[in-house]
């Protein structure tokens, strides 16, 4: 029923939500990582910014790909 698909488009979103939220905390992680080894002088300022630029890419590509999956999901789950 209708009802249905839409409690199910719901749901799909929650879990995209989920996975961007992971992703973000593991960016987070990562960047905090980074930077404590830039604090303790194991890498330089600019490998910092490299490291961190390159952890910001993959986050977006990553919550770019699930956009676009949870956009497909609820265009399958609509579709009667």
């Amino acid at each position: 029923t209708e009802e249905r698909r839409k409690e199910m488009v719901k749901q799909c979103k929650a879990i995209g939500e989920e996975g961007k939220v992971a992703i973000r905390n593991i960016r987070r992680s990562g960047v905090d990582a980074i930077k404590k080894l830039e604090k303790a002088g194991e890498i330089s300022e600019d490998e910092s910014k490299s490291g961190q630029d390159d952890i910001q890419k993959t986050t977006d590509a990553k919550v770019k790909e699930i956009d676009s999956i949870v956009a497909k999901k609820e265009k399958e789950v609509t579709t009667v």
